[in-house]
C-alpha cells in the first residue's frame, strides 16, 4: 500500500511507522510540523534510514499537489496538532485519524487528564475518517477497555492507551490491505464532550474550597511531569502540590 504518515515524533509514532516498513508499505511521506527540530529524533532517524521522505507541514501544499486524487491508498493521522485539508486528504482512497480516547464521549485534547479527573470505569481509543474539524468523522473502530480511573495515573492510562492504538492501526491498516475499504458508522455527535485547552488550564486549578478528595484528584489528573501539574494560586504565584502516593513513587 502507499500511504502518508501525519504525527508527532512519538514512540508510538515510529512504531507505527515500523510496522508499515516492515508489512512492505510504500511510505510516500512521514509529515511532522516543524521538522528541522526533530532531526534527532528516533522517528526521523528511522524514516531517513529507511528511505522514508520526510516532509513539513508547511510544505505539504507542494508535495500534494504532486499527486493525483486518489494516488495514495491511505492517510494515516495520530497525534498531529493541525488539520489536515480536504485538498491534501483527497489524496487518499480513505484517511484515518487514531484519537487517543474512545469517541464520542472524548473529542478534543488531553482526554487522559479529563478521564482521570472525571474517574471513569473505561478508556479507549478510536480510529475515525479525517473530516473538516477535528474528532468528527464517521467511526472505522473504538477499542474499549476497562480502566480503573477514579485510582488510576496518567503516566499509566497513556502507556496502556498507545499499546491499543498500535494493536489498533495494525487491525486496521490490514483491514484496508485485505478488503481495500474500511466498514464505518456515524459518530452522534449530540453524545460526549469536546475539551478544549482552555477546559485543560481551567482544571489545572484547585479551587481555595476544594474538599480534599477533589485535592487529591486534580494532583492525580494533572501529574505528568515534566509538564505543569495541578496548582493552588497563593498571591499570584502558583505552587504545585503533591500526594503522599505520588512522592512515595518517586521514592522508589
Amino acid at each position: 500500500m502507499r500511504s502518508v504518515l501525519f504525527t508527532k515524533p512519538k514512540s508510538i509514532a515510529s512504531a507505527m511507522l515500523r510496522h508499515m516498513v516492515e508489512s512492505g508499505d510504500e511510505v510516500a511521506a512521514v509529515v511532522l510540523h516543524g521538522v528541522s527540530g526533530y532531526a534527532d529524533t528516533p522517528l526521523v532517524k528511522y524514516a531517513r534510514a529507511h528511505a522514508v521522505p520526510v516532509v513539513d507541514f508547511a510544505d505539504c501544499d507542494g508535495f500534494f499537489g504532486r499527486l493525483s486524487v486518489g494516488a495514495l491508498d491511505a492517510i494515516w493521522c495520530c497525534t498531529f496538532p493541525k488539520l489536515v485539508r480536504d485538498g491534501w486528504v483527497n489524496r487518499a482512497k480513505v484517511a484515518v485519524n487514531f484519537h487517543g480516547a474512545p469517541l464520542p464521549d472524548y473529542r478534543g485534547v488531553f482526554a487522559y487528564n479529563f478521564a482521570i479527573l472525571n474517574g471513569d470505569a473505561e478508556f479507549g481509543v478510536t480510529a475515525h475518517l479525517m473530516s473538516g474539524s477535528f474528532d468528527t468523522g464517521d467511526i472505522v473502530e473504538t477499542d474499549r477497555f476497562p480502566y480503573d480511573c477514579a485510582n488510576g495515573s496518567v503516566a499509566e492510562l497513556v502507556a496502556l492507551s498507545e499499546e491499543r492504538m498500535l494493536t489498533l492501526f495494525k487491525r486496521v491498516r490490514g483491514r484496508l490491505e485485505r478488503d481495500g475499504r474500511l466498514e464505518v458508522a456515524p459518530q452522534d455527535l449530540s453524545l460526549g464532550c469536546y475539551y478544549s485547552r482552555d477546559d485543560f488550564e481551567a482544571a489545572k486549578r484547585i479551587p481555595a474550597n476544594a474538599s480534599a478528595e477533589e485535592v487529591e484528584r486534580r494532583i492525580r489528573a494533572f501529574w505528568y511531569p515534566p509538564y505543569e501539574g495541578a496548582y493552588v494560586e497563593v498571591g499570584g504565584e502558583r505552587f504545585y502540590p503533591i500526594t503522599r502516593r505520588i512522592l512515595n513513587g518517586i521514592g522508589r
